[in-house]
């Protein structure tokens, strides 16, 4: 099982520590166990919970309670308490319980319709090694044109931030809050500045005002309303609200918590904010209580931009919540034009060599050399430059340049500095530019390179000795590798019901912006936080633009007049998984004088035969094919326009290799540029490929969607593409483009398999050292004896359930951590590689884990079933199972 050992480790503990707490709450009750139907929400084990939170859901009734009297309710039961009430957005409370008070307990009280408990959030996030031309940034996404051409700057428009808090004192921020003219007129602290995660009682203790100590919240603020002359914003005229839900970093973690998060959202709704702007995620689904109340919020009229996510280097299915939400604008980050950052000149027998640097990967070591000091480019003790398994020569005194892979950064670093090395450059394995992080351990500078520059550094290092130096505030200009190309880091989609996420992209790779005073006043930061500020600006310049618009309409015009992008390496257009409709214009969705609704076509459902009526496609024979419906509207009340339909292919997305394994990265079809096989790539046919619309008025066009047939449905492909729509209206010689993403699955993914291919050597029991067992019949669990199931959902599953079966075939109950819903996909390459549960002689009668039964010595086997795609939880058939062999219970 090549996966993660730390990780590993941290769920080994989860698992066997839930045996001890199981064996102190066993009971004699028992019941009937279904797969559905409880108020009870379980996340897996590796999802961050407050311990005795959660937050309770209440069913909506006119003729109801209350919520005062649903807290008086709560308030009166012992070891219960209210801490916060939702009613506007998200209709529920927020309480906490002693150790006594479980969820199920919780779940009890009439009236009540569901029990989550409440996630920890960190920011999605990283430090980056940047600065940027503004003047060039606003070009390719139609903001300068619209600042400057068009004279717009949000005003009138209010938008509220949820996030870290803000620098209200930065002189390009405005110097002010809440004074008259201030940008800042709206805004509160609800978490203080000693929130830390790790404690089971997190001190909770909001300041007079959300005044920033971590950065984030006050770079997003500048992305927005940056005044100049560094930093200038898309929209520096609009009305601001920040309302802080993260504390400042403490143990390395900025965090906060769903209930935290619900009240900041539901106070910047009260406050009346056109626009909500939130750079935060965490889970996958839409049905989680942040998500809910964002599709709420979006229900009322107001738009709700969030963040895709940063876990791209993890693949499929990585898009996080809120931006899931329906309705959301979920946005993918971008790289930005041109880098401006610290520089190193590398010296070497070919000469001297500029190279622009990462920022560091801690702060508290900055990677300043005045003068020139050796420079090594070491081979670890395997022979391999991925400098993993330490050095068996000294680097004592010298920089060691070491090649990204494999191992953490951190690890390179410890080898590094445990061969004496007093500095560390980590060049890149692909293109474009990173950061590395280190944890606490590592105390010599340590920053990277891109690529490029460390293959020719190594390459020259190799012809002499060397010498590398970095004066403080020694910087540089250059044009980025990977201009305009999606961010490496930016999530994929799609959602777990094949939802196209993100909508579209925005610039968030390696943007420059206000940073708080104390903290250096400028910094640069990449994430899909910093891509969704901007397009929250766009949208405040368009609602300025064209007030008239409503929520869906600004949805709608935004995405389609963002501009695909195209794979170079393929020659295809970038999945929408990946991109959405692509790169915002807002100056283009100011000027549209149409819109295509829906403005992206998920398909989820596909049907497999001739395609019907359309006698170009009927030479395919039997294939999988979609039809759909899209509305175009002409809104210039006084011409009417010509319309033409054509379409190009995006590439093709699979999780897996040829040899059937799981891929971090996903696998392009085609693989390059070169002819490509017309049946391997979708096809687009359409009731009209050419029409009129007059004046004001709307026509419907009937698309089919046909996935390849050329790509086999074993590997388990993810088609899409784009509707190309060229609109010309009367007497005018120019028109314009629209686009409209679509993708889907080539297969029926309702019956798609949601655990990991056999080849995985997964479900698996194994010891607690993780190693498989390879004679399960001769396992003996008992009290003192435990085991694990180990499992990996390759496709997220609303429903897992691991449940203990006697040899009559009789379901005993769930083992401990067995039963789970909204799973996200395990990333083999993220914080949740596998998922799990514990195998010994306790099991639980109820989903909730409040009732458990000590089980009887016999036979026994595991029964492990994962809701398949779109499955219903109460139909067992849409289920994947998975049974293990019989073992013994002492």
């Amino acid at each position: 099982l090549p996966y993660r050992k730390k990780w590993l480790h941290t769920l080994v503990m989860i698992l066997t520590s839930g045996v001890v707490f199981t064996v102190a709450c066993l009971g004699v009750a028992s019941a009937q166990l279904t797969f559905a139907d409880n108020k009870v929400v379980t996340y897996p084990p590796y999802v961050p919970v407050k311990r005795g939170a959660y937050i309770v859901e209440l069913e909506h009734s006119k003729a109801g309670p209350s919520i005062a009297a649903y807290t008086a309710s709560f308030n009166s039961i012992s070891d219960v308490w209210v801490s916060s009430q939702f009613s506007t957005l998200f209709n529920g409370l927020a309480v906490s319980t002693s150790d006594s008070i479980g969820a199920t307990q919780l779940a009890s009280v009439q009236g009540v319709k569901r029990v989550w408990p409440v996630r920890y959030h960190r920011l999605p996030y990283r430090m980056s090694a940047t600065n940027i031309t503004y003047p060039y940034l606003h070009q390719p996404t139609g903001v300068s044109r619209a600042l400057h051409e068009l004279g717009l700057n949000g005003k009138g428009i209010k938008i509220g931030i949820v996030d870290t808090g803000v620098d209200y004192t930065h002189p390009e921020l405005g110097n002010c809050w809440k004074t008259t003219d201030c940008p800042w007129q709206y805004g509160a602290d609800f978490i203080g500045d000693k929130f830390d995660s790790s404690s089971p009682n997190p001190i909770i203790i909001p300041n007079p005002t959300p005044m920033d100590c971590d950065g984030h919240g006050t770079h997003v603020s500048g992305i927005l309303n940056g005044q100049g002359p560094n930093v200038y914003g898309v929209a520096p005229g609009a009305t601001y609200g920040m309302y802080r839900v993260f504390s400042c970093p403490v143990n390395g973690n900025v965090a906060s918590t769903d209930d935290i998060i619900l009240r900041g959202i539901e106070a910047a709704y009260q406050d009346g904010h056109d626009i909500i702007s939130l750079s935060l995620g965490g889970g996958s689904w839409p049905e989680d209580p942040i998500s809910v109340a964002c599709s709420k919020l979006v229900k009322k009229g107001v738009v709700v931009v969030a963040a895709n996510g940063n876990e791209g280097a993890n693949g499929l299915y990585t898009a996080g919540t809120p931006a899931v939400g329906h309705g959301v604008i979920a946005v993918g980050s971008i790289d930005n034009w041109n880098i401006t950052g610290a520089i190193a000149e590398f010296t070497t027998p070919q000469g001297s060599r500029p190279v622009l640097l990462s920022t560091p990967g801690s702060d508290r070591y900055p990677f300043i050399f005045e003068a020139d000091v050796p420079v090594v480019a070491p081979v670890d003790s395997s022979g391999s430059p991925l400098g993993c398994t330490g050095y068996s020569v000294s680097l004592s005194g010298k920089i060691a340049v070491i090649q990204r892979g494999v191992c953490s950064f951190a690890q390179k670093a410890a080898a590094a500095q445990a061969a004496g090395a007093i500095g560390v450059v980590v060049y890149n394995n692909v293109a474009g530019t990173l950061s590395p992080s280190v944890n606490a351990t590592v105390t010599v500078p340590v920053v990277a390179i891109s690529q490029v520059d460390g293959l020719a550094v190594v390459a020259d290092i190799a012809t002499g000795p060397s010498t590398v130096k970095a004066p403080n505030k020694l910087v540089g200009t250059f044009p980025a590798s990977t201009a305009g190309q999606m961010s490496s880091f930016s999530s994929f989609g799609p959602s777990p019901e094949l939802a196209i996420e993100p909508l579209l992209s925005a610039p968030g790779g390696n943007i420059w912006s206000t940073y708080p005073q104390r903290l250096g006043s400028y910094a640069s930061l990449s994430g899909t936080s910093m891509a969704t500020p901007y397009v929250s600006g766009t949208v405040a310049l368009l609602k300025q633009a064209r007030p008239e618009l409503s929520v869906k309409e600004i949805r709608s015009v935004l995405a389609n007049s963002a501009k695909p992008l195209r794979d170079v390496a393929t020659g295809q257009m970038i999945h929408p998984y990946w991109s959405g409709s692509g790169l915002v214009n807002v100056y283009d969705a100011i000027k549209s004088r149409a819109m295509i609704n829906p403005p992206e076509l998920s398909i989820n459902e596909t049907t497999l035969g001739p395609v019907p009526g359309f006698n170009q496609l009927q030479a395919l024979g039997s294939v999988r094919w979609a039809q759909r419906s899209v509305t175009i509207v002409n809104t210039d009340r006084t011409k009417g326009m010509d319309v033409w339909l054509e379409s190009s292919a995006a590439d093709s997305l699979s999780m897996y290799s040829v040899d059937g394994n799981i891929r971090i990265t996903p696998r392009t079809w085609p693989p390059s540029s070169a002819s490509v096989p017309p049946n391997t790539l979708p096809q687009i046919a359409a009731t009209d490929s050419h029409l009129y619309v007059a004046a004001g008025q709307s026509k419907n066009i009937t698309v089919l969607v046909v996935a390849p047939p050329g790509l086999r449905e074993l590997e388990k492909w993810f088609y899409g593409g784009y509707l190309n729509f060229t609109l010309k209206w009367d007497q005018e010689s120019v028109g314009s483009n629209l686009f409209v993403p679509y993708a889907g699955y080539n297969g029926d993914y309702r019956a798609a398999d949601v655990l990991s291919t056999p080849s995985s050597g997964l479900p698996a029991l194994t010891d607690n050292n993780q190693v498989a067992i390879a004679d399960v019949s001769k396992l003996v669990v008992s009290a003192n004896n435990t085991a694990l199931l180990l499992y990996r959902l390759d496709v997220p599953s609303r429903v897992v359930a691991a449940t203990l079966v006697d040899a009559g075939g009789n379901t005993v109950g769930y083992l401990p951590f067995g039963y789970n819903e909204y799973n996200a996909r395990n990333q083999p390459n993220g914080d949740n590689p596998l998922s799990g549960a514990t195998v010994s002689n306790i099991v639980f009668t109820d989903k909730g884990a409040a009732h458990a039964i000590k089980v009887p010595a016999g036979k026994y086997h595991v029964h492990l079933a994962a809701l398949r795609p779109l499955g219903d939880a109460n139909n067992d058939k849409d289920y994947q199972t998975w049974d293990s062999e019989q073992y013994s219970i002492a």
